[in-house]
């Protein structure tokens, strides 16, 4: 096992203290002479998969993710992030995360070092990660000054894929993210991040209407998940219904590069010129509805589960957000639990309201 960063604070302190020198055997490059690092500049330390290790230390944080039309931001811990192939990934049953390594490229510190931003290339942010009132500050403390992370931009190593030789047609940006999602799906019965939904969100793959409709016509006779487009601008209401009852809903949405399945509750909304903003004690959620191009209810309802889910997409055909019922009964399929599907808390009824409205949607 690979050794975390914050095993020796020592060494960490000495890191924002001064620079190494080829002699210890642990240089880095961009170190100035004067062994203190300038502004903004690049230092290279690590790999990703110790870096992501060391997010257990922050407790329960704010994780905060952003694309056009859509912000979102959710308290959880991060303990538990290990590294298959070339992504990063958290499953819980409440929370699932898909971090795209090839998309990532350094670490900052953020809110005057309250917090921390996984970047691209580009300097945008990821994913930030953000302490909540009144936590500790001092693991935060320790794992940017074991970085040197203070006013600065960290870039780990990059990630390199250690699997068997493949071919040249496996080596395509897309083919390898299906191959890694389909190694984490969840068991065959159970709901959870799959390669769809993190391509889509993630802008990987766009929306192609016409294969949704024939699939649609053909679902009877193949197999395939029925998709209805909906009108885009029953939206907002769908979703103040939902909220004004509390429902339990799996919410699937992030960046180019975060990915993250959750469960929530939220409690209130509010609407101000064509922004939905929906709160709870765990999540927020801001939705600029009039982004929303088109509105999908893809997947069917067998017995008395609902697996239905409401998909929005952009102008460009990107996913915005997925949206689906937790409330979903344990004893479906024979007695199996469904795994990350439900969530015990929740009961057959609940379910109802969920049913009635993409009902409504989709007549």
């Amino acid at each position: 096992m690979v050794k975390p960063y914050l095993s020796d604070f020592s060494t960490g302190l000495a890191n924002d203290a001064r620079s190494p020198t080829a002699a210890d055997g642990r240089a880095r490059p961009c170190a100035s002479r004067a062994g203190r690092w300038d502004p903004g500049q690049v230092r290279y330390l690590g790999h990703w998969p110790e870096l992501l290790a060391d997010l257990a230390l922050l407790g329960r944080v704010w994780i905060e993710t952003e694309q056009p039309g859509v912000r979102s931001a959710q308290r959880r811990p991060l303990s538990g992030l290990r590294v298959h192939g070339m992504l990063g990934y958290l499953d819980t049953p409440e929370y699932q995360v898909r971090l795209l390594l090839d998309q990532c490229h350094a670490l900052r510190s953020v809110n005057d070092e309250q917090g921390l931003a996984i970047e691209d290339r580009s300097e945008q942010p990821l994913v930030s990660i953000r302490l909540e009132a009144g936590a500790q500050p001092l693991p935060l403390r320790l794992l940017l000054c074991s970085l040197g992370a203070y006013g600065q931009r960290v870039a780990p190593a990059p990630h390199r894929y250690e699997g068997p030789r493949i071919a040249a047609f496996e080596h395509h940006a897309v083919r390898r993210l299906q191959c890694d999602c389909q190694a984490l799906e969840p068991e065959p019965g159970c709901l959870g991040l799959g390669f769809r939904d993190v391509a889509e969100l993630s802008g990987r793959l766009s929306l192609n209407p016409w294969p949704a409709r024939q699939a649609t016509e053909s679902a009877d006779d193949h197999g395939n998940e029925r998709a209805v487009a909906v009108d885009p601008a029953l939206v907002t209401c769908v979703l103040e219904t939902l909220v004004d009852q509390v429902h339990p809903l799996v919410v699937i949405g992030g960046s180019n590069g975060w990915i993250s399945r959750s469960i929530q509750q939220f409690y209130a909304h509010v609407y101000l010129d064509g922004q939905l903003s929906l709160r709870g004690d765990e999540a927020r959620i801001d939705l600029d509805v009039r982004a929303i191009d088109s509105a999908w209810v893809v997947g069917e309802r067998a017995g008395g589960v609902d697996r239905r889910s409401l998909r929005l997409y952009d102008e460009n055909g990107r996913a915005m957000a997925v949206l689906a019922s937790a409330a979903a009964p344990r004893d479906f399929a024979g007695g199996m639990e469904t795994g990350l599907a439900t969530n015990p808390r929740f009961c057959r009824g609940d379910a109802r309201l969920w049913t009635t409205l993409m009902n409504a949607l989709t007549s």
